[in-house]
């Protein structure tokens, strides 16, 4: 590379990529003679692929799901899974997907292999043989789960998704968010960072008080949102939740 004003070329000693930018040194025969960055910080080059960060893993919730056990006659029965249960889903690998235990103070995760065995139910019956076929179950219905332009998306306790739209006009009254969530009350959170930014999640304002199922699609939303590892103590998102543009509510 050539200098504007140096008449010898000039190599390449080092390059490192840090905070959005290229920042390179060169150099001539007789040691390092200057530094460049090469890209502003909004210019956003792609960073080399060895610096490419995976994705933070997917945690949905199996607080409303159960598995097929045994009694002491060895009679099988359906039993609940533990509300700390979460499948462990690595995006874009469902296939190796996991079951941990999520401490609720500090976000730590567990691996546990006290379940791996299934098979599972979920609360609409549905029956998964494996964790395997959980993970790809949960990872399906995340990727489906932002609504068409003009509706919503009614995410239930057991992974389920459903498009809702408004009775009249382009945007929801009251009457209907109660009706769709079963409810007197509602809350309404909007992120103010991430991928969901532009998106609010509308729930019962109870749902907690009443002990409703923790909601897997909306909550490993929120964990995409507020990083287990920078947010502290560990919430969930409790009941069905609407997923919707923040302008479709007025």
């Amino acid at each position: 590379m050539r200098l504007f004003g140096v008449e010898q070329p000039l190599t390449v000693a080092a390059r490192d990529f840090a905070q959005g930018a290229w920042y390179y040194q060169f150099k001539d025969g007789s040691g390092p003679v200057a530094e460049a960055l090469l890209f502003g910080v909004d210019a956003e080059p792609t960073p080399p692929a060895a610096a490419a960060v995976a994705a933070e893993p997917l945690l949905f919730s199996l607080h409303s799901s159960q598995i097929l056990a045994g009694d002491e006659q060895g009679q099988p029965f359906w039993k609940p899974l533990p509300p700390r249960l979460f499948v462990q889903v690595q995006v874009g690998q469902p296939d190796q997907s996991r079951i941990v235990a999520l401490c609720g103070t500090t976000g730590k995760r567990f691996l546990t292999h006290a379940y791996e065995h299934g098979p599972f139910q979920l609360a609409d019956g549905q029956r998964l043989a494996s964790v395997k076929a959980l993970g790809n179950y949960f990872a399906r219905q995340h990727r489906a789960m932002l609504p068409a332009e003009g509706a919503a998306m009614l995410l239930g306790v057991d992974g389920s998704i459903q498009e809702v739209r408004p009775v009249k006009g382009r945007t929801f009254k009251l009457a209907q968010l109660y009706a769709a969530l079963e409810c007197d009350y509602i809350d309404v959170h909007h992120p103010q960072h991430g991928a969901y930014q532009d998106w609010i999640l509308v729930f019962d304002d109870e749902g907690k008080f009443k002990e409703c199922p923790i909601n897997p699609l909306a909550t490993a939303l929120w964990y995409e949102t507020y990083p287990l590892d920078q947010y502290s103590p560990v919430d969930v998102v409790a009941g069905p939740v609407l997923l919707m543009r923040s302008e479709m509510m007025r």
